[in-house]
């Protein structure tokens, strides 16, 4: 619920940039659809998001760039 809480606040105080640190691995289905519309929304719009997941398939889904860290 933590998570939920912090992505609704982070994404409604109108950021210049979103870091989202694993927000999509947590949740139900509808939620991670909810995350999901509303990065593609911050995309349209032209922000910058700083996105950190280990789920290779989200990463070629939303980024246009990416780097990858190995043994940190």
């Amino acid at each position: 619920m933590f998570v939920r809480l912090g992505f609704a606040v982070a994404v409604n105080l109108d950021p210049d940039i979103l870091l989202v640190d694993e927000v999509l691995a947590v949740g139900d289905e509808a939620f991670q659809r909810r995350c999901m519309d509303r990065v593609r929304q911050f995309q349209r719009e032209g922000r910058t998001i700083v996105f950190v997941t280990h789920a290779v398939g989200q990463v070629q889904e939303i980024c246009n760039r990416a780097v990858v860290l190995d043994h940190g």
